[in-house]
């Protein structure tokens, strides 16, 4: 039986930025490599946890594998979104629930602390010099959504959630991140047989 992880997640931002996330593990694994195959899927926004992830997992992801994997799942998402919801949208239990009665071993939930923008900021310099922006250039915005738009506008460009960075996480130095962020990522990195406490 082989083991499968499968990240969902809410963009294609998230999707490169998980990518590098997994690789820059993969040096850290005593291997030097996975004995897993590995996904990606894409959700398309926070609603997509409820109407897609399963759908996709039973229709796309086990078909592939003829079920003879044990499947992992990664839910990785933001908590922002539910700093303003009176009920959160998502009921993640229940999603759970569905995923595991579809045949799915163990559901790990990455949550980002308010947004994924908060953790690319861990690495200002990367962002900075993506953005050819001097290294003494003023980081201001209510949350990392904000900073991160108000400096790319100062770069002439314009950032988009979830949408390809075309080269911004190319240049994030994603060690720095993972490193500041390693209680998020942890349940990942564990999935995965690397251990990331030290």
């Amino acid at each position: 039986m082989s083991k499968c992880l499968v990240l969902f997640v809410e963009g294609d931002t998230e999707v490169e930025f998980y990518k590098q996330v997994i690789t820059n593990a993969r040096k850290l694994h005593p291997a030097g490599r996975f004995d897993t195959n590995i996904e990606y899927k894409n959700v398309k926004g926070i609603g997509g946890f409820k109407s897609i992830v399963l759908r996709k997992f039973t229709k796309e992801i086990k078909p592939k594998y003829k079920n003879d994997c044990e499947f992992t799942i990664v839910l990785c998402s933001d908590t922002d979104v539910f700093e303003f919801a009176s009920k959160p949208l998502i009921k993640w239990d229940e999603v759970k629930k569905e995923l595991i009665a579809s045949g799915a071993k163990n559901i790990i939930h990455v949550q980002a602390d308010r947004s994924i923008e908060d953790w690319f900021l861990y690495d200002i310099e990367g962002i900075l010099g993506f953005l050819r922006l001097g290294k003494n250039t003023k980081v201001s915005g209510k949350n990392g959504y904000d900073k991160l738009q108000r400096l790319y506008k100062q770069a002439n460009k314009v950032y988009y959630k979830g949408i390809q960075s075309n080269g911004m996480i190319g240049r994030l130095n994603i060690e720095k991140i993972a490193d500041a962020v390693k209680d998020q990522l942890n349940p990942l990195y564990k999935a995965l047989g690397v251990d990331k406490t030290t």
